[in-house]
């Protein structure tokens, strides 16, 4: 019976998943993920770049460098990125001004772009099966003690981590995850995403949803949110990048293009696939936004996708820069593979914590600290978190034992595990902290064509 629940089955959650059981040798470890979608489908999601940190972590968490050879191979290692800067006398070529990618040269590891569902499929195999439930568990928004403890366990209070806890929809009632024998467990880790519901309960120190008044409606989602002003929109799409011929034939190189309200960028995502993604910033003077109302539904995409091609040819007309090369990218792409999104944050402060105060959900990746994404850092942060959570609870293991060995009961030790999770979350926050620091600066930079490129992995 799990003993560790993982709510969402994204890249944090299945990272954490793996890294609790390879690292801190917790075998007792279930996932679930509300998305109906499996792990066999690759073209979920876009595309994600990893650097040095990430591969750090997802050495350890894989198990050896085999693992992380996987993702190399089935991405594109980055060997420098290419400004395209305003067009030739003539027309005919766009100069660039380039930036090496000197990472491998000086950790030993590259930057790699690999495909979302790949890299989802790719850490999903580092589970058993029988680990992980997909399209159940929508209805989790908080927790409860079980009523199934035993009652010296209940004495000794809710801190007593033989206590267990199970998650609960917003009337407080138990939810049974679908195709599992899961029951309770000690800790839930919330690796719900941007929208995080723990993260929520964390910051307000809640277990459940507030019972709203009769009659009345009340989001379960966090509003903790900053609204970065800004809509992204990116895809992959099944075409090789050379296929736009000079400059976007050279091997290993990204493109970025910069202008005030309007930026570009894309790069080979593993063999036969290219990603693609604009940043458009929402109107200084107006305030309107561009797509301000979003959702996933088919329809909406085609339309979206008219809607940008109008957009890039209205402003390569009124600010003079050349967008032929990504109105190509977007043409060629499926409206159903394109994800349009707000550019949220969930802003870390010096006070907050990733850990509840009772010591028993755990925030890991985007529902602890969704950032900006003009640094890429945002999947790499999350097997930061992962790795870092499964090295102190393995310590944590370890002081308790006097050797690294499993314990008998599948359980994890209560001896100063409130202690490791706090640790956990100091060691995080400040980390945190710092690169939403520097992504917000960077990404005003960008939009106002003042990039540069630094490696903060």
């Amino acid at each position: 019976m799990p003993n560790t629940l993982v709510v969402g089955g994204g890249l944090a959650g299945l990272a954490t998943a793996a890294a609790l059981r390879n690292i801190a040798n917790i075998d007792a470890v279930h996932v679930v993920e509300k998305m109906c979608d499996t792990l066999a489908n690759e073209s979920a999601g876009a595309a994600i770049q990893l650097g040095p940190n990430a591969f750090k972590a997802l050495e350890a968490i894989g198990g050896g460098k085999t693992f992380v050879e996987k993702i190399y191979e089935a991405g594109s290692v980055l060997e420098e990125t290419l400004i395209l800067l305003p067009g030739a006398a003539d027309g005919t070529v766009t100069p660039t001004a380039s930036i090496p990618n000197t990472a491998k040269a000086e950790t030993g590891y590259p930057i790699v772009l690999v495909r979302w569902g790949v890299l989802r499929k790719l850490l999903g195999e580092l589970l058993p099966e029988e680990s992980l439930s997909f399209g159940t568990g929508s209805e989790i928004v908080g927790y409860a003690f079980s009523d199934d403890d035993d009652d010296d366990d209940k004495d000794n209070g809710n801190n007593n981590m033989n206590n267990n806890v199970e998650p609960v929809d917003k009337e407080g009632k138990k939810v049974a995850v679908d195709g599992s024998s899961f029951s309770s467990s000690q800790l839930i880790i919330g690796a719900d995403g941007l929208h995080s519901v723990f993260r929520e309960r964390v910051q307000t120190n809640t277990m459940t949803v507030p019972v709203p008044e009769k009659d009345s409606e009340q989001s379960v989602s966090s509003s903790s949110l900053k609204d970065m002003k800004r809509v992204n929109i990116k895809a992959v799409v099944p075409v090789e990048l050379k296929e736009l011929g000079v400059p976007f034939t050279k091997e290993g190189a990204t493109f970025a293009q910069f202008s005030p309200q309007l930026a570009g960028f894309a790069g080979p995502a593993g063999k036969g696939h290219t990603y693609w993604a604009i940043s458009v910033a929402d109107d200084e003077e107006s305030g309107s936004k561009f797509l301000s109302f979003i959702n996933d539904d088919d329809g909406y995409k085609a339309a979206s996708k008219k809607l940008l091609l109008e957009k890039l040819e209205a402003s390569s007309s009124s600010d003079g820069v050349d967008r032929k090369w990504i109105i190509s990218l977007v043409e060629r792409t499926d409206s159903n593979a394109i994800w349009i999104n707000r550019s949220l944050e969930a802003p870390v402060k010096e006070t907050d914590s990733f850990v509840s105060k009772d010591a028993r959900v755990v925030l890991v990746g985007d529902a602890a600290h969704a950032m900006n994404s003009s640094f890429g850092q945002s999947a790499s942060f999350a097997f930061e978190d992962a790795a870092t959570l499964a090295l102190l609870l393995k310590e944590n293991n370890e002081n308790d034992n006097g050797s690294s060995r499993k314990n008998n009961s599948n359980k994890i030790n209560n001896n100063d595990v409130a202690k490791a999770l706090q640790d956990y979350s100091d060691k995080r926050t400040g980390r945190c902290m710092e690169i939403q620091r520097r992504s917000e600066e960077r990404a005003a930079k960008a939009m106002r064509g003042e990039e540069e490129l630094e490696d903060v992995s």
